[in-house]
């Protein structure tokens, strides 16, 4: 049976500028897309937009886990400690912000807090031909 995640008139109120498939399904659709892109291309996927894109998509499912009770909030991250297990498996760390400095200062983008802005696979580290730094 598939899991069905709260998806309540809060949620949807945080959704209300993202793409309809969003705004409609919230975390029933954000989670299976983030555990797909892991499963199927976060190590080959090759092209920033796209990469960025699945990086937006993360980002929204931390902004409405901050908002979800905490015994929700708990079985979400569970779900979610596999599929970012997978993706930090399969990416490594790199110096810089994946958006830029410019993204990053304006959006107050943390490397503790989104972590997945500082991740990059191989493909993307070489399509982006000195743009990242791999990090120590």
């Amino acid at each position: 049976m598939k899991t069905q995640f709260p998806h309540t008139d809060e949620i949807k109120a945080i959704l209300k500028n993202n793409s309809d498939l969003v705004k409609q399904n919230g975390l029933n659709y954000l989670i299976p897309k983030w555990k797909r892109f892991t499963d199927n291309y976060a190590d080959n996927e090759d092209l920033i937009y796209e990469w960025l894109n699945e990086m937006d998509a993360r980002k929204i499912i931390d902004e409405i886990l901050v908002i979800l009770p905490n015994t929700e909030s708990a079985k979400i991250t569970e779900v979610l400690k596999v599929i970012d297990a997978k993706f930090i498996e399969k990416t490594f760390e790199i110096n810089e912000c994946v958006w830029n400095d410019k993204v990053e200062k304006e959006n107050q983008y943390d490397r503790q807090k989104n972590w997945y802005y500082y991740r990059v696979n191989q493909n993307l580290f070489e399509n982006e031909d000195g743009q990242f730094t791999k990090r120590q």
